[in-house]
């Protein structure tokens, strides 16, 4: 229950922080700084509970949302307050692995979001990215990261290869296809040895 709890305290300050920062037009780094404090706080009450990897996951996903809602159009900014939530988790890369990189994961498809690239290299490189840190958590056995990154290759990989057949460019269609294939055997081969 106090995992819970630390959760749910932890999405709703932060989006009270984001709510804030609506009516304080000029001073969104102010509110951007404030949240990457909050996460700091809620990493400390995670580390003190240690109430699971889920939770962690799902909390910095919605940060990472409200940074973004806080700097609507300032790429910049928002990219560098994720990179901080991104330094705060590495000091709990040496106990908790699997849910720091996943975590980390997240941040870094933040930052790939903000690179102010078109929008289809910017799919290419989640698919890029997914496709690795999926492999990544299949070879050592990490199954937040495995999971988390495997659905979001999925998705990358389907919206490539709608767009792709959309536009008739069906080279660079079987071009993706053959890279999720590999990336989906890789993962068949890397599964064998995860534990039941």
């Amino acid at each position: 229950m106090k995992g819970f709890a630390l959760y749910g305290v932890a999405v709703l300050g932060g989006h009270l922080l984001y709510i804030a920062s609506e009516y304080q037009f000029g001073a969104e780094w102010i509110f951007g700084l404030l949240t990457v404090g909050w996460f700091a706080l809620f990493l400390q009450g995670w580390k003190r509970y240690r109430p699971g990897g889920s939770g962690l996951i799902l909390v910095i996903a919605f940060l990472l949302l409200d940074i973004n809602s806080i700097f609507f159009v300032q790429d910049l900014l928002a990219a560098v307050c994720s990179l901080l939530l991104g330094v705060l988790l590495v000091p709990f890369y040496r106990s908790y692995r699997d849910v720091a990189l996943a975590s980390g994961g997240f941040v870094l498809m933040n930052l790939l979001f903000h690179a102010e690239v078109e929008s289809i290299i910017t799919m290419w490189l989640f698919f890029i990215a997914a496709g690795v840190l999926s492999l990544v958590g299949f070879r050592q056995r990490f199954l937040w990261l495995a999971g988390c990154f495997s659905v979001l290759f999925a998705m990358a990989a389907l919206l490539l290869l709608m767009n792709y057949l959309i536009e008739e460019t069906y080279l660079i269609f079987l071009l993706v296809l053959a890279g999720a294939a590999i990336v989906v055997a890789g993962a068949y081969k890397f599964s064998r040895h995860l534990p039941d």
